[in-house]
C-alpha cells in the first residue's frame, strides 16, 4: 500500500467513527427533546384543564348577573305597563337662574 492509500484509509475510518458518534449523540438529543416536549405537553394539558375548571364558575356567575339584568328590565317593563313610571325632572332646570 502506498502512503496516500494509508492516509485515505485512516481518514475514511476516522470520519466514519466521527459520523457514528455524531449519529448516536443526535439520537440521544432527539430522545431528550421528545421527553421534554412530552412533559411540556402534559403541563399544558393540566393548565388547560385547570383553566376550564376555573372558567366554569365564572360563566355561571356571568349568567346570574345577566339574569339579574334581564329581571330588572322585566320589572321596568311591568312598571311601565302599569303606569308606575318614575317622574322625570325638567330638562331646562337651572337652580341659579331661577332665583334671579
Amino acid at each position: 500500500m502506498t502512503p496516500s492509500q494509508i492516509v485515505s484509509l485512516i481518514s475514511v475510518s476516522v470520519l466514519t467513527v466521527v459520523a457514528v458518534i455524531v449519529g448516536i449523540e443526535l439520537v440521544l438529543v432527539l430522545r431528550e427533546i421528545k421527553g421534554s416536549l412530552t412533559r411540556v405537553n402534559r403541563t399544558l394539558d393540566t393548565a388547560d384543564d385547570t383553566l376550564a375548571k376555573l372558567s366554569q364558575p365564572a360563566v355561571g356567575l356571568f349568567a346570574i348577573i345577566e339574569g339579574f339584568r334581564q329581571s330588572g328590565k322585566i320589572v321596568e317593563l311591568v312598571q311601565h305597563l302599569l303606569g308606575h313610571d318614575k317622574p322625570t325632572p325638567p330638562d331646562n332646570f337651572d337652580s341659579h337662574e331661577s332665583y334671579q
